[in-house]
């Protein structure tokens, strides 16, 4: 199943500019349903800007804890040339096992900043695939950052 781009939030845009998302700071990865749409689609300036407005998460089990992962080896630094920033994490992937139980209803992943259990700014989201799907155990969803990061800046 292919992903779809980024999306960086608009809000996440206005906060970047603010000081209150720190792109060197600690980030958190949650999985979350179909009925997250509804939120994520305002992205727009107007719409949606901290971790508890999206909503949807899916449901803790099978190795998934409630507020996601946290995102190892974050890196703000140069993109494909000199003139380009580039945001990103580790190029192995955050990985996410079911384990003892699936994993359900899966069709979008959020990017946080993360302040606090629950709490934080969102920066971006994926669609994962058109339509809801599950990771049944023991297997696992591998999210790699694409090669141009999860967004750039010229």
């Amino acid at each position: 199943m292919a992903a779809g781009p980024w999306k960086l939030f608009t809000q996440a845009k206005f906060n970047m500019g603010l000081g209150n998302i720190n792109l060197s700071g600690v980030f958190r990865m949650m999985l979350c349903k179909a009925s997250a749409s509804a939120n994520l689609l305002l992205y727009t300036f107007t719409g949606i800007s901290t971790w508890a407005s999206v909503g949807s998460e899916i449901v803790a089990q099978g190795g998934y804890a409630a507020n996601g992962r946290s995102v190892p080896v974050i890196s703000f630094g140069v993109g494909a040339s000199t003139k380009q920033l580039k945001f990103s994490y580790t190029a192995t992937g955050l990985i996410f096992t079911a384990s003892g139980a699936n994993l359900s209803a899966i069709k979008y992943v959020v990017l946080r900043n993360s302040t606090g259990a629950g709490a934080g700014r969102l920066l971006a989201f994926c669609t994962l695939s058109a339509g809801p799907f599950s990771i049944s155990s023991p297997n696992t969803l591998t999210i790699f950052p694409a090669a141009t990061g999860v967004f750039t800046m010229a």
